[in-house]
């Protein structure tokens, strides 16, 4: 898994991002808030126990449920995640789809790994497009590269969860990001001597002011 830091330009795929850059009311106005309060999520995943190998990964296709990630109307609603497996010459990896469809009109904040934190915002409505916004103003991500997949710059969850999967918002230099899960290590096996080494990145520099 190849990983390197992005700059400012960063900041713009964020803030163009599928769904609209969500921002708190002007308390002055009085005006409702796009950015509801939920709970910092709690994840806690819920596996097809005949699918998975001892490291609890999916050995054929499948799905499995997370509690305590999404909230609608101040109560947990339970999100499915798909699960693919992809095979290449280069290997194998399995990708993470969330039924966003199955979300409408809830909402969730995830610490992420560079200790801010992350709401996302399900409109309920008819092929929602998630709203995004970030408690800094300068997103660490890196770019994340898997076999059979193509090339992705994320921002991950800092909790791993059973699995060793974190959830993330991927393809942020696209005009549609998505949330999904992501393996919390590469499959591939290591250069001999190093160990595999969890996200780590600097600061993105912030955008020049106009």
């Amino acid at each position: 898994m190849k990983k390197t830091v992005l700059g400012g330009l960063l900041l713009v795929a964020l803030a163009s991002a599928c769904g609209p850059r969500l921002k708190r009311a002007d308390d002055a106005t009085g005006a409702a808030s796009a950015l509801p309060e939920v709970p910092v999520a709690k994840m806690s995943v819920k596996y097809e126990d005949n699918k998975l190998d001892a490291e609890h990964k999916y050995t054929e296709d499948g799905q499995f449920t997370v509690s305590g990630l999404f909230y609608k109307d101040d109560q947990p609603t339970d999100a499915t995640v798909k699960v693919a497996l992809q095979k290449s010459d280069a290997g194998l990896s399995r990708a993470y789809t969330i039924d966003v469809a199955a979300l409408q009109g809830a909402a969730a904040k995830v610490e992420m790994w560079d200790d801010g934190f992350l709401t996302v915002v399900i409109p309920n409505t008819e092929a929602p497009q998630p709203g995004f916004q970030t408690s800094n103003a300068n997103v660490k991500a890196v770019s994340l590269e898997q076999p059979g997949q193509a090339p992705s710059t994320c921002y991950f969850g800092k909790e791993v969860l059973d699995g060793k999967i974190r959830f993330a918002l991927c393809d942020l230099q696209t005009e549609t990001p998505r949330i999904a899960f992501v393996d919390a290590v590469p499959e591939a096996a290591p250069a001999a001597g190093a160990p595999a080494a969890e996200p780590a990145a600097e600061p993105a520099q912030p955008a020049p002011a106009n």
